[in-house]
């Protein structure tokens, strides 16, 4: 598989904020969070604007929405983090909003170019993100409608970027990660809920931030990159 921005001066400083943002999480250094975090989806939005020239308006569009709402809901999940009472549930249900309208401008993009949510790959993908619906249930029923939404929401993307009718070109091209970052990004969010509702070491929780956030946004480089070469090759209808 290929990473066609691999070479770019801001995937160094994205790879060097992932890892920074990820051993900052583990440890709950808020400062170390709060600078590292914005640092690693900027570079990927850099990389992103690279190719702007080269995609349809609407694409453009569909991918500028994606990192919008991406860096707003990232502001919202570290409140939830750092946050105690009513504040730590609004922060999630807004993040969680926030990454679902991100998720939907993905899909559009995706279906644009022929994409399709079967029912074979959906299924076992709503099973992983059913399984944090049933944690919601238990422990917090009243955030299920928003929560419940946003893993639908998140299962048909992962669905959708799984399609085979998206590759493009060689084994290295790059719209073969499309698939590895929907599950890399089911993979953060279902870690995350575990996390929240079942993990109480200090050891656990900390080994399960840093994966969290290592995983989400290895999920974003992949999509993004993967939707980047897509949108490049197909100019869509």
């Amino acid at each position: 598989m290929g990473f066609p921005g691999w070479k770019l001066p801001e995937r160094k400083i994205f790879v060097a904020a992932t890892v920074a943002v990820s051993v900052a999480g583990a440890a709950r250094r808020r400062p170390g969070v709060a600078a590292t975090k914005p640092a690693a989806l900027a570079a990927l939005a850099v990389t992103v604007a690279r190719g702007a020239r080269h995609r349809s308006a609407p694409d453009n569009a569909l991918l500028s929405l994606a990192v919008g709402a991406s860096a707003a809901g990232d502001y919202f999940m570290y409140r939830e983090e750092f946050a105690t009472g009513p504040d730590k549930d609004r922060s999630l249900q807004t993040g969680a909003t926030l990454f679902g309208l991100a998720h939907l401008a993905y899909l559009g993009l995706l279906i644009r170019h022929g994409g399709v949510p079967t029912t074979r790959r959906l299924l076992p993908r709503l099973a992983v993100m059913n399984e944090v619906a049933v944690l919601v249930i238990l422990h917090q029923p009243r955030m299920l409608p928003v929560l419940g939404i946003y893993g639908g929401t998140l299962a048909t993307m992962a669905a959708t970027a799984a399609d085979p009718a998206l590759l493009r070109g060689a084994d290295t091209d790059a719209t073969r990660l499309l698939a590895a970052g929907g599950i890399a990004f089911m993979a953060s969010d279902a870690i995350l809920m575990n996390r929240r509702y079942l993990l109480r070491g200090a050891v656990p929780r900390a080994i399960a931030e840093a994966t969290v956030l290592s995983t989400y946004f290895i999920a974003q480089m992949l999509l993004l990159d993967g939707m980047d070469a897509l949108s490049r090759r197909s100019p869509g209808p």
